[in-house]
């Protein structure tokens, strides 16, 4: 169960790197550093939605099976919203 809460607490902050992703799509160059840039288009563009799908899998599955959790419950609804955010994002807005 630690797993899922490391796992969990990763997908937030890469969720907030899709943030500063749709920030740096439009502005200009608000980051000088390409290569801290590089590490944010990453995590925000591809590993964010990925991680965010096994997640929320992984804690429908304890749910079906209703087994606790120690993952917070503002935490899981928070990568969830991101997770259906991030899917019309990339597949209906874009």
């Amino acid at each position: 169960m630690k797993g899922l809460l490391f796992l969990s607490r990763l997908a937030l902050i890469c969720n907030g790197c899709f943030l500063a992703c749709l920030v740096l799509q439009r502005t200009q160059d608000t980051i000088p550093s390409q290569g801290f840039k590089g590490l944010i288009i990453i995590l925000g563009w591809f590993i964010a939605p990925f991680l965010g799908l096994v997640v929320n899998i992984w804690r429908g599955n304890l749910l079906v099976k209703r087994q606790p959790s120690l993952v917070p419950k503002w935490l899981g609804l928070t990568n969830l919203i991101f997770l259906i955010v991030q899917i019309c994002y990339h597949f209906i807005f874009q």
